[in-house]
């Protein structure tokens, strides 16, 4: 029997990790060293001393017995739990310039139909007080470092552009994939990349990704990939492919091609939504589920140009007669249908049950914009204002998440900010940040219905070179700097209609799009500290006398309470000619953060327009500005 025990025990550290395999090993063990102590003839008919010896040696085996066993029943025990609680796979879905009206839960109009998202969305949780940045490069900035976009020079209203030598600046901080990758993720970025290419350090592959598909830049042709950017004067393909140098496992998912005529050969003519969701949908259908995956698809829809597929064309409400609507409309069906396809290849693989599925927009729908498709069709009602804003249409987007532990068909209008997703994710798997983040931790948020967010302001500006700065603390927002009405339409008609014929932008509006757009904005202005002293010395003052002297009003000062006025209809400081308290607390806040965080020019913009951009390697402090005097101007700006 001695010989028996000894041999399930064996048995059983080299069987299977099978629960009930366990369960039925244990069973047997039981019995026998039950049927141990119950006698042994032969022992009992030997001399006391040499049943002593027998019985000692019997207990020293069963005691060895029962370490082995237990030791299995540990490892079973624990394999189990593991297998019932990996980490989740991470699905970040990004789309591109799609307003707060223009996702079907949304929608007041019944001119956009997402039939897909909206089901999808009640899966988990919205977020219906989400904020990102006023365009695209910041807010990729902000999503992958968890920081706010002045940290690295990367804030602003104006996107990299191709040509230009600028990228995220290469510091010792991890962003987001680096994180994944730490944390045992295999990582993927599929789509729209837009924080820089001019360097082998800025590509993603350098910055975390295992693997990159897609495109460098802000926007391209859907078919040709040609750029298309109306202000740049290089066109090029912009459709790329690579690994990083220890991804070769990467061959084994996808067919990854040798050359760039390999890949031009493969994807020209072909519409890039189709493209981007049929590598997502191999990657998930191909790769080994035995470790977690990190997949950020990055669409770009519904950016311009509007370049629709008659399918999609074909289930826009025909009501829809505005030409430019009924496109844009149609590139969020393809979206739609994109979004649906991955989700779907998340639940034949078997993993979906296991997997955090993120959708947020990167910035506010682009209301209305120059001749050159420039990005229009969007809307963003019931909120004010477009795309570059820092009115809540600008900077306020849709965004749900949906995964193991969120509350199905909830939604919450507490504070999140796009910062917020790199902490988050990274406590969910397991991993604590080495950098100091802006972000902030919302797993008690986004796994309780009721959950109160563990943020109460949000830095949505700190611009030193278009002089603009704006906070938002509680329900209050505050706006320093230009009237950004010179460049979108004015308030009460940026609510276009959304049938008829009419255009969707206003061509003599086209302002800060010319050959001297910098000089416009670097004309001299009236320091923000005698705006205070007249606004205290008058019962009301008069922002429209400053606008009336310079095309750019470098001090307006705006204040909304977004609790009672969320369109912000009344500004507080023009109707009351002061700041209330919670308004100098707001003002505080952006200057102490001005002061101890160094904010950054935009080092792209300089770096094209004057040649100061010398290098960026390792530290900030190899960066040589010979205008470095806009960091001090702002700083006397703000005073």
């Amino acid at each position: 029997r001695i010989q028996i025990l000894f041999e399930i025990a064996v048995t059983a550290c080299n069987g299977s990790n099978d629960n009930m395999a366990g369960r039925e090993l244990l069973r047997r063990f039981l019995d026998e060293v039950d049927s141990c102590f119950k006698g042994n003839e032969i022992v009992n008919q030997l001399e006391a001393k040499e049943r002593q010896k027998i019985r000692i040696h019997h207990y020293i085996l069963l005691v060895i017995c029962i370490i082995i066993v237990a030791i299995v029943t540990l490892s079973i025990t624990l394999t189990v739990t593991l297998k019932e609680d990996p980490k989740p796979n991470v699905v970040l879905i990004v789309a591109d310039d799609m307003g707060m009206n223009d996702i079907g839960y949304y929608n007041q109009h019944d001119d956009i139909r997402t039939p897909f998202l909206d089901r999808f969305s009640q899966e988990g949780m919205r977020l219906s007080r989400y904020y990102s940045h006023s365009i695209c490069t910041p807010a990729r900035a902000a999503l992958f470092t968890g920081r706010y976009p002045y940290r690295y020079g990367m804030q602003g209203s104006r996107p990299i552009q191709y040509g230009t030598i600028a990228g995220l600046p290469d510091t010792e901080d991890q962003i987001l994939p680096q994180v994944m990758k730490e944390a045992g993720y295999n990582t993927f970025l599929v789509g729209k990349w837009h924080l820089g290419y001019s360097k082998t350090k800025y590509l993603p592959t350098s910055r975390g990704f295992d693997y990159f598909y897609g495109m460098y830049g802000g926007f391209a042709d859907y078919f040709s990939h040609m750029s298309a950017e109306p202000e740049s004067d290089v066109e090029i393909f912009d459709f790329h492919e690579h690994l990083s140098d220890d991804a070769d496992y990467v061959k084994d998912i996808v067919n990854v091609t040798d050359t760039p005529r390999e890949l031009i050969e493969e994807t020209m003519g072909k519409y890039s939504e189709i493209l981007f969701t049929k590598r997502a949908t191999d990657i998930i259908e191909k790769i080994d589920d035995s470790k977690p995956f990190f997949l950020t698809l990055a669409y770009m829809n519904p950016h311009s140009p509007l370049q629709a597929l008659d399918e999609d064309l074909a289930r826009v409400p025909d009501k829809v007669k505005n030409d430019i609507r009924r496109k844009f409309s149609a590139l969020m069906s393809s979206l739609d249908y994109g979004v649906e396809g991955v989700v779907n290849a998340l639940k034949m693989k078997g993993v979906y049950d296991n997997t955090i599925i993120i959708f947020t927009g990167d910035n506010g729908g682009t209301v209305q914009g120059p001749k050159r498709s420039f990005g229009l069709g969007g809307t963003n009602y019931p909120y004010r204002g477009s795309k570059w804003t820092l009115w809540e249409g600008g900077v306020r987007v849709p965004a749900f998440v949906v995964g193991p532990g969120i509350p199905k068909n909830t939604s919450s209008d507490e504070l999140f900010h796009i910062t917020d997703w790199l902490p988050t994710l990274a406590k969910m798997v397991g991993i604590t940040p080495k950098n100091e983040l802006d972000g902030v931790d919302q797993r008690s948020m986004l796994h309780e219905a009721e959950g109160g967010s563990n943020r109460d302001e949000i830095v949505l500006e700190l611009d030193p070179m278009y002089k603009q700065a704006a906070i938002i603390k509680r329900n209050y927002k505050l706006i320093l700097g230009e009237d950004q009405e010179v460049r979108v339409k004015p308030y009460n008609e940026i609510y276009l209609p959304l049938t008829g014929d009419q255009v969707w932008y206003d061509s003599q509006n086209e302002t800060g799009h010319d050959e001297d757009r910098y000089s416009r904005y670097t004309q001299t202005c009236i320091k923000l500290q005698k705006a205070y002293e007249d606004a205290a010395k008058k019962e009301s003052y008069d922002i429209g006398s400053i606008e009336n002297v310079q095309p750019f009003n470098h001090n307006k000062i705006e204040l909304y309470n977004l609790d009672s006025d969320p369109g912000e209809r009344y500004d507080l400081f023009t109707e009351q000619g002061r700041l209330e308290p919670v308004a100098m607390e707001m003002y505080d806040i952006l200057k102490e953060k001005a002061r101890s965080d160094m904010v950054k020019l935009e080092l792209y913009a300089y770096g094209i327009e004057k040649g100061t951009y010398k290098d960026i390697d390792n530290s900030f402090k190899s960066i040589i500005l010979s205008d470095g005097k806009e960091v001090k101007k702002f700083y006397q700006w703000l005073d």
